[in-house]
């Protein structure tokens, strides 16, 4: 059938022409309308086929119809080929290719040839084929025609595939599947293209490139139209499997095949599957099952009087089957036959297979004598073979109840295992919940000391204070400076009440909240001195979490060193700055005043010390460093490098659990 496609689209270059003798319109319609219904059946009535393709190729002659004659030609010469009628092919497309130089159409000249060089290349006369193809290719080229250029293709890519170039086939087979994508040719001439590039593959022994293109053939194919090229394309992909020794799935392909094949009742179709499956048998050492086979395809191949090619597949099998049997006279006289089938193939392989069988019948005659002795000998070998099965067996049964036993072990390990996790989980978690309530409580605490210092010493403070400023209206100026001393005295107590309910305060407990209450302390303290205060302060740009006892010692370290400014430096000027890096907190009070010398520390000591201490407590330094120019106090406060003791114990739970898990 792939020829089929290629002469098919050469005949549609023919179209309706005029008349030179004058015939009728009924008679040209009735010599079409005959070609048509006769190419219906051609494949599963050929002889009938071909009886209707020579009465009409009469009828043309008769009346001087040509394109009926032509076309009559063309499918005549097609289905002789298919039946391997050869000769007659080629001696009918002689005598029309005379007819056609008297033509003045180039376009009978053209078909012609090809269906010259398509006779040829079904022989195995390659040389003749590409002269015709030659001759032919000017007019299937004019015009820039994609489609024809395809075909002219095709048909050399099969040629140089015949004579085993297969560089130039696969060379040829991609020109004509460029041509036929631009030519927007049907999926079915694809399909043809692609089958044709696939086996090439085999013959090269690329196996799984010709499956790949085995399958985009499929996928292009219909299956209710493209039975013929289905059918085809299966028997192929069997073969395939056969190259690769795969006989099971060679055997699904053929019967695949073979059922499609009932569909379009192809008897040439099904005696090539039936020779196809019967070498697949072979392969398998089933010759039994092969006989019946060759049997079938046998008596449909005289039935169609097909060619000798085809009789020759089949005594090839018969000979295979027969020396696999052991019945080597039969083999023997099957080789003979295939020896005698005079195809294009070559004959050095018959006379090469011939001689070796007859070597075989001899050996099989001289060896009947030890056919007993070999038999014995085979019976020990198969009791051995036993022997050493039921050995692997008890192997095998051993080993699955030692495999079974060591995860039984690791299994109830693992089990064991998961509990254990699961058991310590359970403990974080109750610990991880204790954590957290006592943080809970303390933060309720913390909360409710700040609350009532506010409510209740906050308000008892400023009343006090509010009295002392009454009360130094209505006293005489003896008692004015007790009276002051009081009213300070209250203010100061305000102040550091304040300052404790903020640092007890949960919502403060953060860098940039310490930052700001810093700076905002120190502005108001500098503010009623005589003092000029310069800030060069910067936020952190994350958030980081301070305990409240860090914030309450970083503060008061920062109020104790501008307070001794203040107090004790004499100075103008103090800098403020406060700089939070990557890793701590660095807060730096500087003066311009007159500083002190080192024996005068002792006048300072608890200052200084509480200082020192302070900031030791919440794992800082504090350093302080004094000359005639001014005084330094450097304030360093590193933050935490752990999470608290709440989220250290949630991660303990979370890893033990994960383990449990």
């Amino acid at each position: 059938m792939l020829v089929k496609r290629l002469l098919l689209v050469v005949s549609v270059l023919v179209l309706s022409e005029t008349n030179a003798f004058g015939q009728s319109l009924a008679d040209t319609s009735a010599i079409l309308t005959q070609l048509n219904q006769a190419e219906a059946i051609e494949m599963q009535q050929p002889e009938k086929a071909l009886q209707d393709y020579r009465e009409a190729l009469a009828v043309s002659q008769k009346t001087g119809y040509t394109k009926g004659y032509f076309e009559s030609v063309r499918l005549i010469t097609y289905l002789l080929d298919v039946l391997g009628r050869h000769d007659e092919s080629e001696k009918l497309a002689t005598e029309a290719l005379q007819k056609a130089l008297r033509e003045p159409s180039e376009q009978y000249r053209s078909q012609c040839h090809f269906a010259l060089a398509q006779s040829a290349k079904w022989q195995g006369k390659n040389r003749q084929a590409i002269q015709h193809l030659k001759l032919a290719a000017p007019y299937m080229l004019a015009h820039q025609n994609r489609k024809k250029a395809a075909v002219l293709y095709q048909n050399l890519g099969l040629i140089y595939e015949a004579e085993k170039l297969y560089p130039q086939a696969l060379n040829y087979y991609n020109r004509a599947i460029q041509y036929d994508r631009i030519a927007k040719s049907t999926n079915q001439e694809l399909a043809v293209d692609y089958h044709s590039l696939a086996s090439v593959y085999v013959k090269q022994n690329r196996l799984k490139e010709a499956l790949v293109y085995y399958r985009k053939t499929k996928a292009l194919l219909d299956t209710t139209k493209d039975l013929s090229l289905l059918i085809n394309l299966y028997s192929n992909i069997a073969n395939l499997h056969n190259e690769e020794a795969r006989y099971d799935s060679a055997l699904f392909y053929y019967q695949k095949a073979l059922r499609l094949n009932r569909q379009s009742n192809n008897p040439l179709q099904e005696l090539h599957l039936l020779a196809g499956q019967a070498a697949t048998y072979n392969g398998l050492n089933q010759f039994a099952k092969a006989k019946p086979l060759l049997d079938r395809a046998h008596d449909m191949a005289k039935t169609n009087r097909v060619g000798l090619s085809e009789f020759r597949n089949i005594y090839r099998e018969y000979a295979n089957a027969s020396h696999g049997l052991g019945d080597y006279k039969t083999a023997f006289s099957w080789y003979q036959q295939y020896v005698k089938t005079n195809d294009s193939l070559s004959t050095r392989e018959a006379k090469e297979l011939l001689g070796e069988y007859e070597l075989k019948l001899r050996q099989a005659e001289a060896g009947q004598q030890l056919a007993e002795k070999q038999r014995r000998i085979e019976q020990l070998e198969q009791a051995q073979q036993r022997q050493k099965l039921w050995l692997l067996v008890a192997g095998l049964v051993g080993l699955s109840v030692v495999s079974g036993l060591v995860f039984a072990y690791f299994y109830m390990r693992q089990r064991r295992r998961t509990a254990d996790n699961a058991l310590l989980a359970a403990e974080r978690a109750h610990e991880l919940a204790v954590v957290q309530s006592e943080l809970q409580g303390q933060q309720k605490e913390r909360l409710r000391i700040s609350k009532e210092m506010h409510d209740d010493l906050g308000a008892s403070l400023t009343t006090i204070g509010l009295l002392s400023e009454v009360v130094k209206t209505r006293m005489n100026a003896a008692t004015l400076p007790e009276i002051a001393k009081i009213s300070a005295i209250s203010a100061d107590m305000v102040t550091a009440m304040n300052e404790i309910i903020w640092s007890l305060n949960t919502k403060n407990d953060s860098l940039n909240g310490l930052i700001a209450y810093t700076r905002a302390f120190a502005s108001e303290f500098i503010e009623d001195t005589d003092l000029r205060l310069r800030t060069q302060v910067s936020e952190s740009p994350r958030e980081i979490a301070m305990r409240g006892v860090d914030r309450r010692n970083v503060f008061l370290t920062v109020k104790e060193a501008l307070h001794n400014v203040v107090k004790h430096a004499q100075a103008t000027q103090v800098w403020l700055t406060i700089r939070p890096e990557a890793d701590r907190l660095v807060i730096e009070v500087a003066d311009d005043g007159h500083g002190f010398a080192p024996h005068e520390r002792s006048r300072f000591r608890n200052g200084l010390g509480n200082m020192k201490n302070r900031m030791g407590e919440s794992g800082g330094t504090c350093d302080i460093s004094s000359s005639p120019t001014g005084t330094r106090v450097t304030i360093t406060y590193p933050y935490p490098t752990t999470k608290n003791t709440a989220n250290a114990v949630w991660q303990k739970t979370q890893k033990s659990a994960n383990i449990a898990g």
